[in-house]
């Protein structure tokens, strides 16, 4: 018997039984949705990861806590303590290859403003950042190298943090509380844009010496630096070189001591971030296929139902000169016609909810872009085609094997 003519006896044999077609379709349904939207997801993170790192441009450097390796590649030095602070930025500031320089601390507190309170993340931040993050202030000025110096209890505001704690009334000028210390708002920050994966609206920012000062963090998260230099390895090394002698690394005996810090770039970054994406999607999609593996077993244990259920019908049908192969023929062209709708409702149904749930991330986040990858629809169809064969070729096998006497004395 060919192909062509299984298709409409399978499909008026799965119509006979509509509700309990639709149950087992109903697994693979929701394991292609799953995958679907496990993989699409995944992707969209890794390009949000990846926009938010390159927005920044290519020629900024990092440096960061942790222990390093020395010149000669060696391991880091579990002895050494020293991390990043105010001296640290205070040296690169004062270099004249340096463009531009961010010191961040970061904390969560309660920030308040006559009767309304809001909790917000508080960033201590430098005068250089601005040109770091390609960001611009609405109104008032940002921190300035004179707030530093002072430590002064001034803060910049984002502008739903303006809008939700001053409402109508003019924010410049007017003192707010950030935990139990009073801050005077000297500017408000445009709208839009993205800083540490969240957005600048909802941030608040006093000067990073203030808020070492303040809550006692002398451990700085990172600095962030632009130089002069076309090559940015030159720049990495430069800074590497000024840490270095920050730290008295370089002894007077001439043996040089291991880096208690880290030194990275935009390219390093992306490259992380992308093997972070990567593995992402590699995790959400292993979950998701355990749901389509369960959806196989449920289509197998149901197949097996029917062809106990359909044994004198089968009987029949070889007695009256069909083979072992049209027998097998038929129940895997039921269990692929089960899978392969549910694949499709189910890449529909992936679509659908990968889109609400990227609406639902630009509700947080404005910059998620709605991204359905190709591969993973391929993949989505392969494996419902796969799943139709493997998981009914078992009971297809059972009704093609069967006697037909036998069959026909079943009850």
């Amino acid at each position: 018997m060919r192909v062509i003519e299984l298709i409409p006896i399978a499909l008026k044999s799965l119509l006979r039984t509509r509700g309990r077609t639709l149950m087992t379709m109903l697994g693979i349904v929701i394991g292609i949705t799953s995958v679907i939207m496990m993989l699409s997801l995944g992707k969209a993170a890794e390009q949000f990861i990846l926009s938010q790192v390159a927005s920044l441009g290519s020629d900024l450097i990092y440096v960061q806590n942790g222990k390093g390796d020395d010149n000669k590649g060696g391991g880091p030095d579990p002895r050494l303590k020293q991390t990043i602070t105010y001296e640290d930025y205070q040296s690169l500031k004062s270099k004249s290859w340096v463009k531009a320089i961010e010191a961040i601390l970061i904390n969560q507190d309660i920030v308040t403003f006559g009767g309304t309170s809001e909790f917000y993340q508080v960033y201590g931040t430098a005068p250089d950042a601005p040109i770091i993050y390609n960001s611009t202030v609405a109104k008032g000025r940002y921190v300035n190298d004179d707030d530093m110096a002072q430590r002064a209890r001034v803060a910049v505001i984002g502008d739903e943090v303006a809008r939700k704690l001053f409402g109508a009334e003019e924010p410049i000028g007017q003192r707010m509380k950030i935990g139990n210390t009073s801050y005077r708002v000297i500017g408000v920050m445009a709208p839009g844009g993205t800083r540490f994966f969240s957005s600048v609206n909802t941030q608040v920012y006093i000067p990073v010496s203030t808020m070492e000062q303040v809550y006692n963090m002398t451990k700085y998260t990172f600095l962030a630096i632009k130089t002069t230099y076309s090559n940015i390895n030159a720049g990495k090394d430069q800074i590497r070189i000024t840490i270095r002698e920050s730290h008295n690394l370089d002894n007077p005996k001439g043996i040089l001591s291991k880096d208690d810090f880290r030194v990275t770039s935009q390219e390093d970054a992306q490259r992380n971030a992308s093997t972070v994406g990567t593995i992402l999607q590699i995790l959400l999609g292993s979950v998701a296929a355990i749901s389509l593996i369960v959806g196989g077993i449920g289509i197998m244990n149901i197949m097996y139902v029917t062809v106990t259920e359909r044994t004198r019908e089968i009987g029949l049908r070889k007695a009256l000169g069909a083979k072992r192969r049209d027998v097998l023929g038929q129940f895997l062209a039921e269990a692929l016609m089960l899978t392969m709708t549910g694949g499709v409702f189910g890449i529909l149904f992936g679509i659908g909810f990968t889109y609400l749930g990227v609406l639902v991330l630009r509700s947080i986040q404005g910059t998620w872009a709605f991204l359905v990858p190709w591969d993973a629809v391929l993949l989505a169809v392969s494996v419902s085609a796969g799943i139709g064969i493997i998981f009914g070729y078992f009971p297809a096998r059972k009704a093609a094997l069967l006697n037909p006497i036998d069959a026909l004395r079943h009850e």
